[in-house]
């Protein structure tokens, strides 16, 4: 009873807004931010979670023998675009052809890509919104996402993934937070431990809050009409979903 004391409540999503998410942030706050962010999927998991997976799919669906077409890949809520520039190296590294959509609806976000991606032609990124996007059923091979999906209430992260899956020929990523309140306090010390800002020690914190547990991943996975879904825990506090498409959608 007395270390619960010390956390918060997990047994429900938090449904408060990160500063992030506050238009009215400033830029210089923001553009900090989204390098703090780069450290957290460099050193704690998050790149290796998408590329990973992402390699297992293209192993068991494009060996690189008989690979000659890029293969298409969607990166949606891409920050400054350290997912896509980590694939492109991949995708180099590998001599595999990629192209690659990276998509983020706030505008500064989508300016710091475009800059950081200067230099990867096999990168676009595009402004958007990653529910909505107008772009033909089956236009990428891949639809991947990273730590963007606990941003979304439960109705928009069931739409979330029927957008990634109608958009995608052969599959789809999604690499998100656990929530669990040895998470939240790891996250709260190690953001002092290593001086991150303002904006990380909030919302980092807060993130975890907004994560998921395996049960409401299964039930996104059922509301959004998705069968097959592996849910993969990746250590020490992530989950990766991994869905491959075995019929045509639906036109």
């Amino acid at each position: 009873m007395f270390i619960r004391q010390w956390f918060p409540a997990t047994d429900r999503r938090s449904d408060e807004d990160e500063i992030m998410e506050n238009p009215d942030v400033s830029r210089s706050d923001f553009v900090r931010a989204l390098g703090e962010i780069r450290w957290v999927n460099r050193n704690l998991g998050g790149t290796a979670a998408i590329l990973d997976a992402l390699e297992g799919l293209c192993e068991a669906d494009h060996p690189p023998d008989i690979l000659s077409d890029a293969l298409r890949i969607l990166d949606l809520g891409t920050g400054s675009a350290d997912i896509p520039m980590a694939m492109a190296e991949w995708g180099r590294a590998n001599q595999r052809k990629l192209q690659i959509t990276a998509v983020d609806l706030h505008p500064a976000a989508v300016e710091e890509a475009q800059t950081r991606t200067a230099s990867y032609p096999e990168i676009e990124v595009r402004q958007g919104n990653a529910l909505t996007l107008p772009d033909e059923p089956q236009s990428f091979d891949y639809v991947v996402s990273s730590m963007f999906m606990h941003h979304l209430s439960q109705a928009e992260a069931a739409e979330l993934l029927r957008a990634m899956a109608r958009l995608s020929r052969k599959g789809l990523v999604v690499n998100d937070l656990e929530r669990h309140p040895w998470a939240w306090m790891s996250i709260r010390l190690l953001g002092r431990l290593t001086a991150k800002g303002h904006i990380f020690r909030h919302d980092s914190a807060l993130s975890v809050l907004r994560g998921f547990q395996k049960a409401e991943l299964e039930a996104l996975c059922r509301e959004a009409g998705l069968e097959g879904v592996e849910i993969r825990h990746r250590f020490p506090f992530r989950w990766v979903l991994i869905w491959r498409r075995t019929s045509p959608i639906d036109s």
